[in-house]
């Protein structure tokens, strides 16, 4: 039979060197609730090492209650990191009450070990299950399969302590503590030691998956604006052409430039230009479709591709993005600016993103040109 005193003390040690694994990589940037995620595997650790000590001498009271206090804590620690991972606020009452709860009961029982016990499990379970129920919901960041392996670690927790209640209910006599290497106690604590490793592994996975898409926006977005940086914006314009080519649709090309950004910037400051390139990528997030393509394409310009749009739609669309960057002063210095804007649309049989954008571009500059303010399409006819 498996020692369960060994089975304490191994799950402590492990609760430790998780922590300190997390904390040594992430020393200075915690983020995401990993500060209670570290919190709570100490909490455990602690729980853990109560837990042992009293498996070997007589339990003393005050043991007692501090070690089912940290468990209850730990278990809180956990719901409440997962909810910070995924923002969704647990209510604080729910964190709080478990531990004060179980330590009152476990004063108060002191002398009643299965009353204690049954209180316990009960209790613990329920935990379990509200660290799974913010993940349950899901989102949209890929990391489904690690999502489901910290809520199964959870619900296996769940189960496992709702065993022990079972075998309190139906036979109390053959469990008087948990130092006994009863089967039930060795399979329960097998079971946490596997959930422990398991559920703190997908723990790190997402984490690891967050960071990892988090990379793959900085090296795709423009950090101002949170659009679409050029390098993006051409590959995924390439690949929108060779679509629409196959099935014979149109694809048009805005490059917008605010005017007089130069002296926008000598006047009001830096930060008040970055107000104003911020406003006009809020202006297009909210005018454009979901499948039109957005960027900033240069340090002040920005560059759409309107998917299945002729030219004349282009306009259309072009004409209302103008006035409504015009529409109000932006920021406290209350800058008023206008956009210049040039349209090109695919020519039949063109596969190069480059040269359409290359076209808009020089309609871009026949707009500034001719005064400013104003939307200009490729060969020459212009729009006020």
């Amino acid at each position: 039979m498996i020692d369960v005193p060994t089975l304490f003390a191994i799950l402590c040690l492990d609760s430790l060197v998780i922590a300190a694994t997390v904390f040594a990589i992430r020393a200075g940037r915690l983020q995401d609730g990993q500060a209670s995620w570290i919190a709570a595997l100490l909490c455990q650790s602690v729980a853990m090492a109560l837990f042992t000590w009293m498996a070997l001498r007589p339990p003393v009271p005050w043991a007692i209650v501090a070690s089912i206090v940290a468990l209850s804590a730990a278990f809180s620690l956990f719901a409440a990191s997962m909810a910070q991972f995924v923002k969704r606020p647990i209510p604080r009452i729910a964190l709080v009450l478990p531990p004060i709860l179980l330590g009152v009961q476990h004063v108060l029982w002191m002398d009643d070990f299965i009353s204690r016990a049954l209180a316990s499990n009960l209790i613990l379970a329920a935990q379990l299950l509200l660290c799974a129920w913010p993940l349950w919901r899901p989102t949209n960041e890929g990391d489904q399969r690690y999502r489901l392996l910290v809520i199964a670690s959870f619900l296996l927790g769940s189960a496992s302590t709702l065993l022990r209640f079972g075998e309190l209910l139906l036979a109390p006599e053959r469990l008087p503590d948990l130092a006994v290497s009863e089967p039930i106690n060795a399979f329960a604590f097998l079971l946490n030691h596997a959930n422990l490793i398991l559920g703190n592994l997908g723990i790190a996975m997402l984490h690891r998956e967050r960071n990892r898409i988090a990379a793959e926006l900085l090296s795709t977005r423009d950090r101002l604006t949170e659009l679409f940086n050029q390098r993006s914006f051409v590959q995924q314009a390439a690949r929108e052409i060779l679509r629409a080519e196959r099935g014979g649709q149109s694809v048009s090309v805005l490059m917008i430039d605010p005017d007089h950004f130069h002296e926008i910037n000598t006047r009001f400051g830096s930060l008040a230009g970055d107000r104003v390139l911020q406003h006009v990528a809020q202006v297009l997030t909210a005018t454009l479709r979901g499948q039109d393509l957005c960027a900033r394409y240069g340090a002040e310009e920005f560059a759409v591709l309107l998917a299945d749009t002729s030219q004349d739609g282009a306009i259309t669309l072009a004409e209302r993005i103008r006035a409504r960057c015009n529409e109000a002063p932006v920021g406290p210095d209350r800058v008023q600016f206008t956009v210049s804007i040039g349209i090109a649309e695919l020519n039949a049989g063109e596969r190069d993103a480059s040269a359409l954008i290359d076209r808009a571009e020089a309609a871009l500059a026949r707009a500034k040109q001719n005064g400013r303010n104003r939307v200009e399409q490729e060969g020459g006819r212009d729009e006020l």
